[in-house]
């Protein structure tokens, strides 16, 4: 049986068998149409540790604990405003208040990192695998017109 609670310092942790695993992220796997199937429990380290098959075999707050665990991860708060955006060696960093407060994030590649939804739209995606949104582009205020610009060139500005 698999167990899934977050400890005091509110850290999600992993039983089976008895054995404890710390640390533990939830992550989808394939297919994504099956949002409560297969269900990876990964290691700090990103290494797999346990397949839940299908989250209705969890009892009670474990269940709860990983339905909490998966909305947040998977959550794609919109970008209202970006307070920074600064290339760190081969790492985009950025501070942006969203729909959900204010966030912190870490870019590889931006061509990885960043993609077209629409002429005006874009999607973030760091390096936990979050997606930030941004609704248009032209709504954003001036500070965050220049931050944005940091990373220009034809394929991410549109001219305003």
């Amino acid at each position: 049986m698999i167990q899934l609670l977050r400890n005091s310092d509110n850290v999600l942790e992993a039983y089976e068998d008895g054995k404890k695993h710390k640390d533990v992220k939830l992550i989808r796997s394939f297919p994504l149409t099956m949002p409560e199937q297969f269900i990876s429990v990964r290691s700090d380290t990103n290494e797999e540790i346990i397949m839940i098959t299908d989250l209705s075999l969890l009892e009670g707050e474990s269940r709860r604990v990983a339905e909490q665990e998966l909305q947040r991860y998977y959550m794609s708060p919109t970008i209202e405003s970006i307070i920074s955006l600064n290339e760190i060696g081969c790492e985009w960093v950025g501070v942006v208040d969203t729909s959900s407060g204010r966030m912190n994030f870490r870019m590889n590649e931006k061509y990885e990192s960043v993609h077209p939804l629409s002429q005006v739209s874009w999607s973030l995606s760091d390096i936990e695998g979050r997606r930030f949104i941004i609704l248009n582009i032209h709504e954003l205020d001036e500070n965050s017109l220049k931050q944005w610009e940091k990373l220009n060139n034809q394929y991410f500005i549109a001219k305003i």
